[in-house]
């Protein structure tokens, strides 16, 4: 058997898939540099504070919001010193309490010096830092292995067989979003497609027959080829009607590619939500202005990067 011919590459899927990934590898890699730049600020102190003792606590509930605690240790000359603890939260320690403490052998020995115990507001503030950066990691990973595998398992399905099956272009808004779909009659039934927009699925009639590389009944990708091109798909073939308002799209016989701005403004809607993502995080991580602003500039390029993946139609954006 002859094989088909190759199609044309849907090269505008590729630089939407590259357009998403882009702002989320820029943030994370700014984010983790400030939060590099922030451990060597936390971490500081607590190098610093090279030797061990136990201390007997003096005062409680001191300076800063309560949090203080004043200590008496010996160090390792023997001699009495003073010193100041700040714990991450107010408790309630009794005075003559004892705790061991870690505390810096260069400081003088005539002045208070400030010492650390496990769980203190230095720890807590280097465990936050190292969580921040262990979670930026795990997001640019997570963010560059699924845009990798959209880019590399789509050119695979060129080289399934061809089959020909009846198809019409229908947009489903969902909320914010407005994106593509095909509505496919297999033997098996209706199917649905989500798919990377192009110019030849807004010149595609209603219920014409068109090639598609996969098997549409069974296989959960299919690639179709419309005019010779194909088309990217951005999810799985549905047996169900997609959720959202479903219209037959218009036939646009003169269509002619259309650039990203479009679609990235009309994305771009939903990065404003981030700041509500920071202020959620920052609560329940505690983590304050530093936290809030990590969350919300990650949240925002996160928000921008999902829709990229769902496909596209800047025609019915422009139209909505």
């Amino acid at each position: 058997m002859t094989p088909p011919t190759p199609p044309r590459r849907h090269r505008r899927a590729v630089r939407q898939l590259l357009l998403g990934l882009a702002p989320v590898l820029v943030v994370g890699l700014v984010v983790l540099v400030a939060l590099a730049l922030r451990l060597s600020d936390v971490q500081a102190p607590l190098a610093a504070a090279d030797r061990t003792a136990t201390a007997t606590v003096t005062a409680a509930g001191t300076a800063p919001e309560g949090r203080g605690l004043d200590v008496a240790f010996r160090d390792g000359s023997g001699r009495e010193r003073s010193g100041t603890l700040v714990l991450d939260e107010p408790l309630d320690v009794p005075v003559g309490a004892e705790l061991t403490v870690q505390y810096p052998a260069a400081a003088p020995a005539s002045d208070p010096v400030r010492v650390h115990t496990d769980g203190d507001a230095a720890h807590a503030a280097l465990g936050d830092v190292v969580f921040g950066l262990a979670a930026v990691v795990a997001v640019l990973l997570a963010v560059a292995a699924l845009t990798l595998a959209r880019l590399l398992t789509r050119p695979r399905l060129r080289s399934r067989p061809a089959t020909a099956v009846t198809a019409t272009h229908v947009v489903v808004n969902l909320g914010l979003l407005v994106r593509s779909w095909l509505e496919l009659e297999t033997p098996a039934g209706r199917r649905w497609l989500p798919v990377h927009w192009a110019p030849e699925l807004d010149r595609l009639p209603p219920a014409t027959r068109v090639e598609v590389r996969g098997d549409p009944a069974r296989g959960r990708l299919v690639l179709p080829v419309l005019d010779g091109a194909e088309v990217w798909p951005s999810g799985r073939l549905r047996s169900q009607e997609p959720r959202g308002e479903m219209r037959q799209a218009p036939v646009v016989p003169d269509a002619v590619e259309v650039g990203l701005a479009r679609q990235a403004r009309a994305d771009g809607v939903l990065p404003f939500l981030a700041p509500v993502l920071g202020l959620l995080w920052a609560y329940v991580d505690s983590s304050g202005p530093l936290g809030f602003a990590v969350a919300t500039a990650l949240s925002a390029a996160v928000l921008f990067w999902v829709p990229q993946l769902l496909g596209s139609d800047p025609q019915a954006t422009r139209e909505g």
